[in-house]
């Protein structure tokens, strides 16, 4: 920006002191241009059988005009006729000024600092310097274009030193003002571009960080893809051994009540159910059954399926319906269920004892909403950050897969999960399934 500015500042000088010489030379040359008229006028007056140096004696007459301090009246070839006072130190014309007088042009000159002591040199001359214009005017008759004389004024010029201080500081005043507005106006362009710089890279940064994400969740996609294939045929195998698990729990936990064996007991139940639902989803899915799930029912299979182990960690289950009204097809409504139950299963483990995991099940005409709410204590910001990614869990020896797979299968069905809230008080998470098939 500094260098804008110095470069508006290079170009800007320079025409103010050529504006500043152009008015300066306009007043310097105004005394001559009002003063020549009245001079040729009484040089053409004089008697025209006269000589020329009577004629040009009769100049002199106006030497009574206010502000004139000296002058000296010379003939066509330049040569002194006479000069008023008549100790003027030096009458010669200089030949370049004589050489502009021959072309008829008036001559102007001024001296901010002319010494009238060493000019006129009377011993009642004042010793210090002095404005002074000095004025050469051409004289001819009229009608002619030959040089008759010349006639040479020193006028006081204080009056024109203020003018000439008045412009000067007037320009100054015009060009600091300009230069503060360049400025401004530099600084403003700049601040501007530096701002949709920033926010055009922001915009780049953000679009590479969705991409990235895209990739991941694409890569999940392909994973789970090839994993659905290997789960159904591991969970299909292994239908059989876990059954015959449970009922061996069930036969030797009659005869044991310790909480050890219990506890094993219900993790077995647990884990029998969700191969049988997860079974049962895909074999629908293959046989291409579908059919409908109601608000009442949806909320009905959430209560269900994870009643018992809010109960077995102590914990209050609460389920709420709020004009669940319509209905879904069973494949969107059973992932639905799989991701409202690892939310459901992650918030009853995140709840002390004695707390409450609260689910809301809501709907309207745009969506249907499921919302989860625990008390735990929250989750952190480091975790918070990435909490979709892979890898970010709050639980000892977790994987972090729970959340990033629940994200990847709403996006599957359309769905959007999102983190409400979260804090000292618990956490909330949200998923919005729009009604339109179209919008998975």
């Amino acid at each position: 920006m500094l260098a804008l500015i110095g470069v508006f500042t290079a170009l800007l000088l320079p025409a103010r002191h050529e504006l500043r010489d152009e008015m300066q030379r306009t007043l310097i040359d105004r005394a001559g241009a009002m003063l020549h008229p009245i001079v040729l006028q009484r040089f053409a007056a004089a008697a025209p059988g006269a000589p020329d140096g009577d004629n040009l004696r009769a100049v002199l007459r106006s030497a009574e005009q206010p502000g004139l301090l000296a002058m000296a009246v010379f003939d066509e070839q330049g040569g002194l006729v006479q000069a008023v006072p008549a100790s003027l130190p030096f009458i010669d014309l200089a030949p370049a000024d004589y050489l502009e007088l021959t072309r008829l042009q008036p001559v102007s000159r001024y001296h901010p600092d002319f010494m009238l002591h060493t000019a006129f040199g009377s011993d009642d001359t004042p010793l210090d310097s002095s404005p002074v214009l000095e004025v050469m005017l051409p004289l001819y008759r009229p009608g002619e274009t030959r040089l008759a004389g010349a006639v040479q004024y020193w006028i006081d010029a204080r009056a024109l030193a203020q003018d000439l201080e008045a412009i000067d500081t007037r320009i100054g005043g015009q060009t600091r003002a300009t230069l503060a507005i360049g400025a401004a106006l530099v600084g403003l362009v700049v601040g501007l571009s530096y701002w949709r710089l920033s926010r055009a890279q922001r915009e780049i940064a953000e679009r590479n960080e969705r991409l990235i994400r895209a990739n991941l969740e694409l890569s999940l996609a392909a994973k789970a893809s090839v994993l659905g294939q290997i789960t159904s045929h591991l969970l299909h195998g292994l239908q059989a051994p876990v059954a015959g698990l449970r009922a061996v729990m069930a036969a030797r936990g009659a005869g044991d009540a310790s909480d050890d064996w219990q506890t094993a007991a219900d993790y077995t139940a647990r884990l029998q159910q969700m191969i049988q639902q997860t079974v049962a989803m895909l074999g629908e899915r293959q046989a291409h059954v579908t059919y409908e799930l109601s608000g009442p029912e949806f909320a009905s299979l959430l209560r269900e399926r994870h009643r018992a182990a809010a109960h077995a960690r102590g914990v209050a289950f609460a389920l709420e319906t709020a004009a669940a009204d319509g209905s879904l097809p069973s494949h969107r409504g059973n992932l639905l269920a799989l991701v409202a139950g690892n939310l459901i299963e992650n918030a009853i483990e995140a709840t002390p004892r004695g707390a409450e995991v609260r689910v809301t099940v809501a709907t309207d005409a745009e969506a249907w909403r499921v919302r989860i709410a625990d008390a735990g204590r929250g989750i952190p910001p480091r975790v918070r950050a990435a909490l979709f990614r892979p890898g970010q869990s709050t639980k000892p020896g977790g994987t972090g897969l729970g959340l990033a797979i629940s994200h990847l299968l709403a996006r599957q069905i359309g769905a959007e999960l999102t983190l409400r809230e979260t804090g000292e008080r618990g956490t909330t998470f949200e998923v919005v399934l729009p009604r339109r098939e179209a919008a998975a």
